[in-house]
């Protein structure tokens, strides 16, 4: 089971299934700790928002790197979703997935 992430924008981006992050190609991207993303490499992502949304925050001082973890199967891609409505931008966030 996938659950699917968004842009702040509202623009679908891709999914998260068993606790990682892919675009909505099925590109690996990073991995889930808790409420935390992680980029594949190591580098902290920002926060799941929503269960729909990963937003860094501005004030928040720079994370030290995790080891990375092993690449896993790609899954079948799921079928689109429809892009939602644009978010109010929130003090001290932005979006993290702009750096895709």
């Amino acid at each position: 089971m996938s659950n699917p992430i968004y842009r702040w924008n509202g623009e679908y981006f891709g999914f998260i299934s068993n606790g990682r992050l892919f675009d909505k190609l099925s590109n690996y991207l990073g991995w889930i700790a808790g409420e935390e993303v992680w980029k594949k490499d190591g580098q902290y992502l920002g926060e799941i928002v929503d269960n729909e949304y990963v937003l860094k925050r501005t004030s928040m001082a720079t994370r030290a790197c995790r080891a990375c973890r092993a690449t896993p199967a790609t899954p079948a891609t799921p079928a689109m979703r429809a892009n939602h409505a644009a978010r109010a931008l929130r003090a001290s966030y932005i979006d993290a997935l702009d750096e895709f």
